[in-house]
């Protein structure tokens, strides 16, 4: 049985402690992303090819798709209370499970690293207005040491921080918009005047816009598994639309503002060297240096320490000082500006792809969307294969290759390739194997069996 109680089902419902408005504002404090700016800056003259109205349009349908992607992985989470690291056992058994889990963690403890990075030049920049501090290398140590005091505190701190920053980073965001088109207005009309694309500009970008998200679509079980049981469907899918598609519309906007005035996407930098109004720089840096704190807790940190905690059978304070660690040793300083570090997320997003194909597949067509938790937590699936399951790393590498025929198409690419093959192979050879019966995973069990009472918590 399972030895880490963070990572056993949430069965009870008084431990669903994110309610529909604390589960909004959670993902609103996780939107601004240092990628958003990035993405928003790639779509528009001079770096991509698109004017303000197709802009703005791929932005809509792509984060309403990707809303409901998270909520239809994330139903295994709300349903049965288990953390990503258990629900890929399912699929890719006890110990092929770790293979995906780190696929998940090791992006996530690079950007870790650069929106820490981010928030700490925030902060001397703050600082060298104020007194004439500069020193970004205090500040960003200061900084790590802060957020992994905080992650170490556990969901219920995570939930507070998320709920009173949510709102101050919404006021932000809105404060920064309108300061850029104040400041740059002039510019960003030329940008909306430009004719565009709608052709394969406009549909790269929106994969692009969606393969964003590669990474936490993966892993959403870890906090709709704090979603309330008794909520309806509605207000489930309900609430990944309101919390994913107003926040990941304004913060690209800040991006396409910054790349149609000045050619440059990172709002500290163009704080620093376009805008004179010291006061407004001020508020606005430290409004991104406090956003940088509530998106890694829940994009950046909770990932790659529960990853932690089922490969070392650590507790979560310690895989939080350890992920804490990590997050310096990726070396921001260094990717924070290297085109490498896209490369990287857009190859790591080749695999991201056809893993939650496999995820969505084994759920919904294998189980008949109905775990039977308790094999989940027993160690003893897939025997047979020693602790593996080779569909799921067939399908893997099918979709992957596939993927790789177009880096910047890739999450898309690998998606229903390789769910079929998952689906094809688990039908007609794994499902069939006696052991695999024996284990309790077959389609025919319709009822999810919990685990005793006090191992629910």
């Amino acid at each position: 049985m399972e030895q880490n109680a963070d990572l056993r089902p949430i069965a009870h419902e008084k431990y669903r402690i994110l309610g529909p408005k604390a589960y909004v504002a959670m993902w609103w404090g996780d939107a601004v992303m240092v990628g958003s700016f990035m993405l928003g800056s790639s779509l528009i003259p001079p770096f991509g090819k698109l004017n303000l109205t197709q802009a703005f349009i791929a932005l809509i349908l792509a984060n309403i798709l990707a809303a409901l992607l998270f909520a239809l992985n994330g139903r295994v989470g709300w349903k049965h209370g288990i953390p990503m690291v258990v629900q890929l056992r399912s699929s890719f058994g006890p110990v092929g499970s770790r293979i995906p889990a780190l696929m998940r963690a090791v992006p996530a403890l690079f950007w870790y690293g650069v929106q820490s990075w981010l928030g700490a030049q925030a902060l001397n920049q703050v600082f060298m207005g104020l007194i004439g501090f500069d020193n970004v290398w205090v500040w960003f140590f200061a900084f790590q040491a802060l957020q992994i005091f905080l992650s170490a505190k556990g969901i219920q701190s995570i939930k507070w921080i998320e709920i009173v920053g949510s709102v101050i980073i919404m006021l932000g965001v809105v404060y920064l918009i309108f300061l850029f088109l104040s400041t740059f207005g002039f510019e960003v009309e030329k940008v909306a005047n430009t004719e565009g694309s709608w052709g394969i500009p406009f549909w790269l970008a929106m994969t692009v816009l969606i393969g964003q998200f590669a990474a936490l679509l993966i892993n959403i079980s870890d906090y709709t598994r704090y979603f309330p049981r008794k909520s309806s469907a509605g207000t489930f899918v309900g609430a990944h639309v309101v919390g994913i598609v107003p926040p990941m519309i304004l913060l690209p906007f800040v991006g396409i503002l910054g790349a149609a005035a000045v050619g440059v996407w990172n709002p500290v930098d163009i704080i620093s060297n376009h805008i004179s109004n010291v006061v407004a720089s001020i508020i606005v840096l430290i409004f991104i240096a406090l956003a940088q704190v509530t998106t890694n807790l829940v994009a950046n940190i909770m990932p790659p320490v529960l990853v932690a905690m089922d490969l070392f059978k650590i507790s979560w304070e310690k895989a939080c000082v350890i992920v804490g660690v990590l997050g310096v040793v990726t070396c921001p300083w260094f990717i924070m500006t290297d085109s490498l570090f896209l490369t990287f997320i857009a190859v790591v997003s080749a695999f991201l792809g056809p893993i939650f194909a496999i995820m969505v597949a084994d759920f919904y067509f294998i189980h008949k969307g109905n775990y039977n938790v308790a094999p989940l937590y027993e160690g003893k699936l897939f025997m047979a294969f020693k602790g593996w399951n080779p569909a799921a790393i067939i399908a893997t590498i099918v979709g992957t290759s596939l993927a790789f025929i177009n880096v910047e198409l890739s999450w898309f690419l690998g998606l229903i390739p390789a769910a079929l093959v998952y689906v094809v192979l688990m039908k007609t050879w794994i499902m069939k194997h006696e052991q695999y019966v024996r284990e309790g995973l077959n389609q025919t069990f319709r009822h999810s069996a919990p685990l005793k009472r006090e191992e629910a918590s």
